[in-house]
């Protein structure tokens, strides 16, 4: 893997797959996961993208911080496109990682070319409520603060959420699992509220790219076939 300082910090660790002449797509990982869980995706787009994988601060191989905002999140992300100097990119994040997508798009839109969302947690408070973690689980590979932050969140989300998707004008596609804990009706309404979003319900579970690749690739990689090489 590779590693890639920003300025302030954090220091953090990244896969890439792929063709170094095609469009990059960032693959946005979930929380407590890392970017080895695009390992049966990337391959199969790397046939026609540059694809780049980080592990978000505090899982995989990334520097462990005392932040685990959405704000830091989202900034790492941006960070790390100015630091491999790429432009523009195409996200695509899966649940924390298309929160940190989402933001992204609607701060920062010149950075990103179209994007998709897979089962993103949509932004309502959590019913039931996210248990806050009081320690560590015993052998967790990832920063158990990350989850306090990203549940914090979850039980109370940002102010002015939802208009975030009155910003973002570029071609967005909102999968979901249709056996995902996450309600569905509530993707359907972002993708609507998006200006060019739409949502696709695939009958599958949340962790979608990492239990059955190759039915997701067949809604994606046509999404993303203007920008193929």
């Amino acid at each position: 893997m590779a590693t890639t300082t920003l300025p302030g910090g954090p220091t953090l660790s990244y896969r890439e797959w792929g063709r170094p002449d095609g469009a990059v797509v960032l693959l946005l990982h979930g929380l407590g996961s890392s970017s080895a869980s695009w390992r049966h995706v990337a391959p199969v787009l790397g046939q026609h993208f540059r694809c780049i994988a980080p592990d978000a601060r505090g899982h995989g191989e990334s520097e462990w911080t005392k932040e685990y905002s959405l704000d830091a999140l989202t900034a790492d992300v941006a960070g790390l496109m100015d630091a491999l100097g790429i432009l523009g990119a195409i996200p695509y994040g899966h649940s924390m990682g298309a929160l940190t997508a989402y933001q992204l798009a609607a701060t920062q839109p010149d950075l990103v070319r179209m994007m998709v969302l897979e089962d993103m947690p949509p932004p309502d408070p959590a019913d039931p409520p996210r248990p806050i973690p009081r320690q560590p689980e015993p052998g967790a590979d990832h920063d158990w603060r990350a989850e306090i932050a990203v549940h914090r969140w979850r039980n109370q989300p940002t102010p002015g959420w939802w208009e975030y998707a009155d910003r973002i004008g570029t071609e967005t596609l909102v999968l979901g699992g249709l056996r995902s804990h996450l309600p569905q009706q509530r993707l359907r309404d972002l993708a609507e509220r998006l200006p060019n979003g739409r949502y696709v319900g695939l009958d599958l579970d949340h962790a979608m790219h990492e239990d059955r690749p190759g039915e997701v690739l067949t809604v994606v990689e046509p999404f993303l076939q203007p920008f193929a090489k």
